[in-house]
């Protein structure tokens, strides 16, 4: 007869069972996908990070990597619905890194370099700057995590959330500070560069005097004010009245840079600020163009300048009714990515119940304060929709949404042409970016019929519609690309030429429709096949709830 284990024996049994099922601990995982992450292998990484976080739910430092891994790994991903899904997912994962481990530095670390380094219409930048800064106070000491190496990481990200804010203050001190704690290190030599491309900025500021350079709209005014202050840059009154000058000839950029030079010299001046978030406005205005391609966060930038400008503005001058209904309607009215809408409707507020404001002033906060709350039901609408896909309540926000159809009459236009007639029908915090295009029976690439603003003009830089882009390489999108149109019926009519004007043959054609919504990342594609001669035909497609129906008929000539 066998002896009974000791109770020792069992238990040292029982850990090696426990240590075998386990494989490895987390020390071990965040070992292995720094490896991986070094390689630029962020994908691999953050499926080894994951294995690490539901091998272990209440790490910190799991969370931490693993968010850091999947906004890393945005960067590689395949289109732009993925890349901002793996973003999203990113900030959502270190939300929960940091809400289990406030006291460990690496999850305000991670977020803040994720809040810095991602596009700034994402508005994570001022809140991965504030993380940073937690993150470095954490770290300069000897607590948890401390070290030179993890410090210099977080001191240059703060770094460069200071360079993209335009803050050479916070950024100097940042720089320099890596030197003291990193001398002769690669680190250090970077910093350095950077503190004398600072030294090297030329006095006059940011602004510059590039507002004086010759141009055609130059009136006799504008001609004598530019003289004068050539003569004396310092002249702020001038160049107060050079700016409106330019303004209201409507040449914004112009306006813009001398109300950013003023504002250089004259911080106290509510009129000055408001004058900037105007002419910047104008700017915003104009929609968008050919110059996003160039930079793609071009108007989200101006978008971060104009409220800026008008926060000064509404802080120099509290009382100012105007100003407040000014800053009030924007924080409704701007993209959300902002985080303006509180701010606005407690804007709004203010205007509503003042007691010496003027009724005109009044009616339109109210008016506003109506807007918000719409907006505020959509947010819901959208989570819904987001959150419960197939839930019944997402069938009644996609009924809700669904525009009513209007009635196309052909003999209004010249025939032969074929209609797509389509309804979008979603509503998310941006206009959804759409594109419609047409292909041959062999699935080759012949026409774009309507490409919205922004993915018409970014082209690949940052493709929010990866089929249409595939197809069409961008040939002949310019002349169809406009505004970005939001939930309603289209029609549009396809004059039967491809991309070079070339008027096509007989034969079967397919039309598709793409569509993409920010910040829900909601997508849906549909297509219908129509046929170019003959006496004419029809072919309508119902599925989904994004492009609900989409129907292409052939119209013959006489």
């Amino acid at each position: 007869m066998r002896p009974a284990l000791s109770v020792l024996t069992i238990i040292l049994i029982a850990s090696s069972i426990c240590c075998d099922a386990a494989a490895k601990d987390i020390e071990s995982y965040i070992s292995e996908a720094r490896a991986l992450a070094d390689g630029r292998d962020y994908a691999a990484a953050r499926a080894l990070m994951e294995e690490a976080a539901a091998a272990f739910p209440q790490s910190p430092d799991a969370l931490a990597y693993l968010g850091l891994y999947t906004g890393m790994s945005a960067g590689g991903a395949g289109d732009y619905m993925e890349a901002g899904r793996l973003a999203m997912s990113s900030f959502e994962i270190l939300d929960r890194a940091v809400s289990l481990g406030p006291d460990n530095p690496l999850t305000w670390l991670f977020r803040g370099i994720m809040g810095v380094n991602v596009p700034e219409f994402m508005g994570r930048l001022d809140a991965g700057i504030s993380d940073l800064s937690r993150a470095v106070e954490m770290l300069d000491g000897s607590g948890p995590g401390a070290s030179p190496e993890t410090l210099v990481t977080a001191l240059s990200n703060l770094a460069a959330g200071f360079a993209k804010t335009k803050n050479a203050e916070g950024e100097q001190k940042a720089l320099e500070k890596i030197m003291r704690i990193a001398p002769g290190s690669e680190a250090a030599a970077g910093a350095q560069k950077r503190l004398e491309a600072l030294s090297d900025a030329p006095a006059t500021g940011s602004a510059g005097l590039g507002f004086l350079a010759p141009a055609q709209e130059d009136s006799p005014a504008i001609a004598s004010l530019k003289e004068s202050i050539s003569k004396n840059p310092a002249d702020s009154g001038r160049i107060l009245d050079l700016g409106k000058a330019w303004f209201e000839k409507g040449n914004y950029e112009k306006a813009r840079q001398a109300f950013r030079r003023y504002t250089e010299i004259d911080h106290e001046n509510a009129e000055a600020y408001k004058f900037l978030y105007m002419a910047v406005g104008g700017l915003a205005g104009k929609g968008y163009d050919r110059t996003i391609y160039d930079d793609t966060n071009y108007r989200s930038g101006l978008a971060f300048e104009a409220m800026a400008a008008l926060d000064r503005a509404v802080n120099l001058a509290p009382g100012d009714m105007e100003l407040r209904l000014m800053r009030g309607i924007s924080g409704i009215e701007f993209p959300f990515f902002l985080g303006k809408h509180d701010q606005g409707v407690a804007d709004l507020e203010i205007v509503a119940s003042g007691a010496a404001v003027a009724d005109t002033l009044r009616a339109r906060a109210l008016y506003y304060l109506g807007v918000a709350k719409q907006r505020e039901a959509m947010r819901y609408w959208v989570k819904v929709a987001v959150d419960h896909p197939e839930s019944g309540a997402a069938a009644m926000v996609y009924g809700a949404m669904r525009p009513e159809t209007s009635v196309f009459d052909p003999e209004k236009h010249e025939k032969p042409f074929v209609k797509i007639d389509f309804v979008l029908g979603f509503e998310d915090e941006l206009p959804p970016q759409t594109a419609v295009w047409v292909e041959n029976g062999n699935g080759e690439y012949v026409a774009t019929v309507y490409a919205s603003g922004f993915a018409g003009f970014v082209k690949e830089k940052q493709v929010t519609l990866p089929l249409w882009a595939a197809s069409s390489g961008f040939e002949g999108v310019d002349a169809v690309t406009t505004a970005s149109i939001d939930v309603g019926h289209y029609v549009y009519l396809w004059d039967l030429r491809d991309f070079r004007g070339e008027k096509v043959k007989k034969g079967k054609y397919t039309v598709k429709v793409e569509t993409c919504y920010w910040p829900s990342m909601k997508y849906q594609m549909v297509e219908a096949v129509v046929a170019v001669g003959g006496k004419g035909e029809k072919n309508r497609v119902e599925e989904g709830n994004f492009i609900p129906f989409l129907e292409v008929g052939y119209y013959a000539g006489k």
